[in-house]
């Protein structure tokens, strides 16, 4: 008797071993086919046009957290508005810049009349405290770490302002939508601080800003700065600041994830180009 009729001869006597054997190809077969469906769905993401297809989200929604092609845990957005603090531009940390980051503030700092930089040697002298080199020793692609000055940004002006606002580094435009603090909704929530103002309850979790830990008082809360300013000395002095966290809590702006995944996506590559590997590893990470 060969082989295979000796197989399905066991499989005559044995119907549960038969049994369990199709259930198990069913199984597999079902597995593939969602990964499969899966698959596809993510390909049609890519067509603006169709990646807002509830379809699509519901079949990346059955895929629990964490697992591949799930969806992220920010799908509906978060609650977030910079109130202009500032005080991301203080923490005791390292500002890094691409190659290409360094032309372009360069020659916005040129336009800005900055009579002190007329080229990337002068802007080092009077900016940079260290740089990295390629191997090939080329200084035109040097990344660059900006000084501090009086524990700050060296371009934090006595306002308060970025002095290069409008062509500021990738690590400073996408914060706080990096990597490290969207891996889950506890890093995010960790980088949450209350505005120095308001106190805070005992038994919470809140904390306010300094140097040393960071934080951002944006994160929930970001309007509260903006209605404050909005305020004259005496109603200031009728308003209870506990209050309008909590209002203005119910109130907060939300950005959408396709610009939360589009920011992180930018601060990943920039870190990812980075070339010290030692460095990203100890001190400076996105």
């Amino acid at each position: 008797m060969s082989t295979s009729a000796r197989s399905r001869s066991r499989l005559r006597k044995h119907p549960s071993l038969s049994s369990d054997k199709y259930t198990y190809r069913y199984l597999y077969c079902t597995y593939c086919m969602f990964c499969t469906i899966t698959i596809l769905a993510l390909q049609i993401q890519k067509c603006e046009a169709l990646a807002k297809a509830s379809l699509v989200r519901r079949i990346r929604s059955i895929i629990p957290p964490k697992f591949p092609f799930s969806l992220p845990w920010y799908e509906k957005g978060l609650e977030f508005s910079c109130t202009g603090c500032s005080k991301c531009c203080k923490v005791d940390g390292d500002v890094w810049l691409a190659p290409e980051e360094v032309t372009n503030i360069v020659n916005y700092l040129r336009n800005e009349n900055d009579e002190d930089v007329t080229s990337i040697d002068t802007f080092r002298k009077k900016y940079v405290r260290a740089e990295l080199s390629p191997e090939d020793g080329d200084p035109s692609q040097s990344w660059m770490c900006l000084k501090r000055n009086d524990g700050a940004c060296t371009f934090l002006d006595p306002l308060g302002q970025c002095r290069i606002y409008d062509v500021r580094p990738v690590q400073c435009s996408t914060y706080p939508f990096w990597p490290s603090l969207l891996e889950d909704s506890e890093a995010w929530e960790e980088e949450s601080v209350v505005p120095d103002d308001v106190a805070i309850e005992n038994g919470t979790d809140d904390r306010h800003w300094s140097p040393e830990h960071g934080g951002c008082e944006g994160i929930g809360i970001g309007r509260i700065m903006d209605t404050v300013a909005e305020l004259d000395e005496k109603d200031l002095k009728d308003v209870d600041l506990n209050i309008l966290v909590q209002e203005l809590q119910q109130e907060a702006i939300i950005v959408e994830r396709e610009e939360i995944l589009a920011k992180r996506k930018a601060a990943k590559r920039h870190w990812k180009r980075f070339p010290g590997q030692d460095i990203k590893m100890s001190t400076w990470y996105l």
